[in-house]
């Protein structure tokens, strides 16, 4: 009979993009999943620093796995700095109930630290499953002191890396971790759900863009993220009035909120961009209407990690227009083929990828059907089958 791996999951609090995984691992007949979440907030109402308003989830976060919250100590009132997570319960927990193994997504709370110094005390084996990548801006002086402390860390604290794709796996790389314990465990979103939340809607396009406000009439381009500097919306927006400059008509509607939304604002006003819709933060269940009626969509981050909301739009059919700075481009966005990539900052190139698009339709299309193409091998199958071959790694 197969081993049976108890598993523990180490996280700050319940995150939307999560808990789909946790319910697909607590499928598996090999593994006996227990989530530990250091902090209750997403599932009451919280003040989100990057949308800049109350927030909270419409969707399922906690059903569907063993779970268990972890009483907090810090007097912060957010999961936020170093501290803000001080678990202490935590160590009686892994004593107790001696796990194969711990997945940790990083180092950055007190918690996360505890939990790995306490496993590796315990004989229990510590998984690591961060987002970070070599692109990621560091200060010279940071940098050079953060690479030999990281790379005793990953080396002697970590018994296995789990990759969540290609620049992912080269930081692991680079810091020497062995190629036997690194993992390909793909950052993934639930694509079942997104392309079935979604088709109702693609459906009936024009009817559905009427219902939001959005015009029927040209090509709607889309943003959905927080509207902070990181994310560059800006660009986006310069890289629009450019684009009517030239004579290109199309609709652009951002959805998200923050810090840059009343300068965003301010800009349409100034310049008369009427084609410009500004749909504010809205909610998971909401997401899949924007991305249906979506013909492009468009993340000009820079110093991005990731980008989960490429995986969704792309289960959905869109073509990506990306910075190259974004963690998930060289897995989920090929140059030409589901959608275009630029130098984040650089508006002239975004403005010619954008009218590139806009002015064809077939173009879009073929990379629209490019994009869902790519994004089913990219799924949460893929990854839990990456977390089962680390636990099985730990019986040769």
């Amino acid at each position: 009979m197969d081993k049976r791996f108890s598993l523990a999951i180490l996280i700050s609090h319940p995150i939307q993009y999560f808990a789909p995984l946790y319910r697909r691992l607590a499928q598996e007949k090999d593994i006996d999943l227990t989530v530990y979440f250091c902090s209750r907030q997403g599932l009451q109402t919280y003040d989100d620093q990057g949308f800049g308003i109350p927030v909270k989830w419409d969707i399922l976060l906690i059903e569907g796995y063993n779970h268990m919250f972890l009483c907090n100590l810090s007097r912060k009132t957010k999961v936020g700095g170093f501290f803000s997570l001080v678990n202490l319960g935590l160590v009686a927990e892994l004593q107790r109930n001696r796990y194969d193994a711990v997945l940790v997504s990083g180092h950055m709370y007190f918690s996360y630290l505890l939990g790995i110094i306490a496993a590796k005390a315990l004989g229990i084996s510590v998984f690591m499953r961060s987002e970070t990548h070599l692109l990621l801006r560091r200060s010279g002086l940071k940098l050079a002191l953060r690479q030999p402390v990281m790379r005793f860390f990953y080396n002697y604290l970590c018994d296995r890396c789990l990759t969540i794709g290609t620049r992912n796996r080269e930081f692991y790389v680079a810091h020497d971790v062995r190629h036997d314990h690194l993992f390909d465990a793909p950052y993934t979103v639930d694509n079942a759900y997104f392309a079935q939340a979604a088709a109702p809607f693609k459906a009936r396009v024009n009817d559905t863009r009427v219902e939001l406000g959005l015009p029927t009439d040209k090509p709607l381009i889309l943003y959905a993220s927080k509207l902070i500097p990181r994310k560059r919306p800006h660009d986006l927006l310069a890289a629009f009035r450019a684009l009517r400059e030239r004579g290109s008509a199309a609709g652009l509607v951002f959805v998200g909120s923050g810090e840059l939304e009343p300068s965003l604002l301010e800009y349409a006003s100034k310049h008369e961009l009427a084609d410009v819709h500004f749909a504010g933060f809205q909610n998971q269940s909401a997401l899949p209407k924007f991305y249906a009626v979506a013909d492009i969509f468009v993340l000009p981050s820079e110093d991005e990690p990731w980008g989960l909301v490429i995986n969704e739009v792309m289960c959905v059919g869109v073509p990506v227009v990306a910075s190259e700075d974004i963690g998930a481009v060289p897995d989920l966005v090929r140059n030409g083929y589901n959608g275009l990539t630029f130098r984040a900052g650089d508006v002239d190139q975004l403005t010619a990828h954008l009218e590139s698009l806009v002015t064809n339709k077939s173009l879009r299309q073929q990379m629209g059907k490019n994009s869902l193409a790519m994004i089913k091998d990219w799924n949460l199958e893929r990854c839990v089958e990456g977390i089962s071959a680390a636990l099985h790694s730990l019986d040769r």
